[in-house]
């Protein structure tokens, strides 16, 4: 685990030694080689008290899973607080750590500020191009146009697959697509938006710590954010508006001041500003908060922690301006703006990750003006430069980032309504991209999300044309092929798939153990090598992909995928 020292010298000057501050976590900010139920470990300076370390104080969400139940265990120093899934975070998805500053020291003294900070679940290695699948129609009978824009694949009825969610800017309503547990989507049910007006920005949260997936999502024509309240029996309440400023078409979803309740910020383009709307502690929200960021018509926005100081930042597009804009928190929701990156383009939208692997946050914009999208690559103290700009259409307008192919990276896809297109650029290991791949749409590139809608392990393309209202879906498959282990070991499978025997190729006569496991990493079997040759022919497991591994001296080598098919 890497240490991480969030201010502790700035802090120490402000507060008594009793406030306790996080000085580590594992998983590693920003990393991706998460397993499905990794367990998530926080390690403070100063003993908690046991009391205040509950579901209130430490929440998870799965940009995908949606809000994560989990056992929260503190131990007997007081110093290590544990939270375990209770299920299986979805392969690929953004997961986001906030505690609040109502967890105390044994003295009584808070967490001030609370802390926050983000990580990746892996992906398995994949292929790069995927495949058609589907393409179907958003229009319900009669209708002839309804120009279907943002979508949301979060799990909205607990299935464990990733739903689908479309806003219509012309229909002012959303359509929830849910996942038929194969990967595909059919009937919808239809939410309707009267306060709205061309709305499509959107983001997933738990505003009222209900467990279910809330959605907000603001209106580019006017200056109503939209929430819905998710629940277990129609899936979303109706539509309760909000008033930001006019034309929010960005939207972030953040707990400002660690106060444990999630709020929202929008990039207003119209009104040239950026609003807060704070959480009230019971999941509505209190009057915007208006500002100017400094940048000419914010229209972009995206939230993660920028320097290493466990509050989450907000970096803002300046449409107008050309630019990127960095704003520092601190801690009690003020926003400091810091560093103004000039940019080819005017930023449509954004995307945050760490793109070249060196442990800081970076942030990705795609220009529409210059259909370029821009890799700005984050120092780690909330400063942001250009380290590349890669051609990607016409009139380019929605980004998102993904391990495509399994490799360890993160990938990005960009919509480009001009071109009638989208197009995906891998990356090379270090925060440079190359191999780029078309994927056509009908009319027009509208949006693009890397989610794994099978279950497989390997990222899918969900994408949306919004002149022809089609969702067109393209799809993965992890790679089947053997490669040594890292001590030499090699896991020989032929053929693959296979129906009843794995053949072992041992690098030494040290002992070995065999592990079988499902996608979601639970071990099926779990035997001690007795020869180098596992056969499966009178276990009873039935037939599909499954995760073989071995295991020496306590260490798990590299996984492989194998399909059984008797």
């Amino acid at each position: 685990m890497k240490n991480i020292y969030y201010l502790l010298f700035f802090f120490g000057m402000l507060c008594t030694a009793q406030n306790p501050q996080v000085v580590n976590v594992s998983p590693d900010p920003q990393t991706l080689d998460s397993n499905r139920n990794t367990a998530i470990i926080l390690t403070f300076d100063t003993a908690l008290d046991a009391t205040t370390v509950n579901s209130d104080n430490v929440m998870v969400f799965g940009r995908w899973s949606g809000p994560m139940d989990g056992n929260i265990n503190l131990d007997a120093s007081g110093l290590i607080l544990t939270f375990t899934p209770q299920r299986d975070f979805f392969y690929g998805e953004w997961i986001s750590v906030k505690l609040s500053s109502d967890l105390e020291s044994t003295g009584g003294d808070p967490l001030v500020g609370g802390f926050a900070y983000n990580f990746w679940i892996k992906t398995l290695p994949a292929g790069w191009n995927q495949s058609l699948v589907d393409q179907f129609s958003t229009e319900d009978t009669g209708e002839t146009f309804i120009q279907s824009y943002g979508a949301y694949a979060g799990d909205l009825n607990h299935d464990e697959y990733t739903d689908l969610t479309v806003i219509t800017e012309v229909g002012n309503d959303i359509r929830v697509f849910f996942n038929d547990e194969s990967g595909g989507y059919s009937n919808f049910t239809i939410f309707n938006m009267p306060a709205a007006n061309k709305p499509s920005t959107n983001e997933g949260a738990d505003f009222n710590k209900d467990g279910e997936i809330d959605l907000a999502i603001g209106s580019t024509q006017n200056s109503v954010v939209s929430v819905f309240m998710g629940n277990a029996s129609t899936t979303f309440d109706s539509e309760i508006g909000y008033q930001a400023d006019t034309g929010p078409r960005g939207l972030a979803v953040l707990d400002i001041d660690g106060d444990g309740w999630d709020d929202i910020v929008t990039a207003n383009r119209t009104g040239s500003t950026y609003s807060i709307l704070k959480n009230d502690g019971t999941g509505s929200f209190n009057a915007a908060i208006t500002q100017d960021a400094g940048v000419s018509n914010e229209t972009s926005i995206a939230a993660v922690d920028l320097n290493n100081d466990g509050f989450i930042d907000l970096a803002i597009g300046g449409f107008g301006s050309n630019n990127v804009l960095t704003l520092l928190n601190d801690g009690a929701g003020n926003f400091t703006p810091t560093d103004a990156t000039p940019i080819s383009g005017s930023p449509w939208m954004l995307a945050a990750g760490d793109v070249n692997n060196d442990g800081e946050a970076d942030i990705v914009s795609v220009n529409s003006s210059s259909g370029e999208v821009s890799i700005l690559t984050g120092d780690g103290t909330g400063f942001l430069s250009v380290s590349g700009e890669y051609p990607v259409g016409s009139f380019s307008l929605a980004i998102d980032l993904g391990d495509n192919d399994g490799d360890g990276d993160l990938d990005f896809i960009a919509s480009n309504f001009g071109t009638n297109d989208f197009v995906m650029y891998e990356n090379d290991g270090s925060g440079g991209f190359i191999n780029p791949t078309t994927y056509p749409a009908v009319q027009a590139g509208s949006c693009a999300i890397f989610h794994d809608r099978n279950n497989d392990g390997a990222m899918d393309l969900t994408l949306i044309d919004e002149l022809e209202d089609v969702v067109i879906l393209y799809e993965n498959t992890p790679i089947l092929d053997t490669e040594d282990f890292e001590n030499g070991t090699t896991l020989k499978i032929t053929p693959n798939p296979f129906t009843d025997r794995i053949q072992i190729n041992t690098a030494s006569d040290a002992p070995y153990q065999f592990r079988l496991m499902d996608l979601q990493g639970r071990v099926l079997i779990s035997k001690q090598l007795e020869s180098k040759t596992i056969n499966l022919s009178d276990i009873p497991i039935q037939d599909g992909l499954f995760i073989a591994e071995i295991v020496q001296d306590g260490k798990s080598f590299q996984s492989k995928i194998i399909k059984i098919d008797r």
